[in-house]
């Protein structure tokens, strides 16, 4: 059932979290937050720099294991809805 699990999360991704990305919504959250990691990154150290990457690949590590997690409930509850 992992790998069924895993395909069906690769499908969602790509299928129905990517188009939501591309709304008006989105964009406007996003707008500028690019420029302004670039300019605070300017003003740290090498290394200060070094460990911000570090503790935001963390982050980005945590998260997608949450979104995953989500998705497992989410589509476990689905099954559930289905058999009522």
């Amino acid at each position: 059932m992992d790998g069924y699990l895993r395909a069906l999360f690769e499908y969602a991704q790509e299928e129905g979290v990517a188009p939501c990305l591309e709304s008006r919504e989105y964009r406007r959250a996003a707008y500028g937050l690019e420029e302004g990691w670039e300019a605070f990154r300017s003003t740290l150290t090498a290394e200060q720099a070094r460990r911000l990457d570090a503790l935001l690949g963390q982050e980005r590590s945590v998260g997608y294991l949450t979104e995953k997690a989500v998705f497992r409930c989410g589509f476990s509850a689905g099954v559930e809805l289905g058999r009522i």
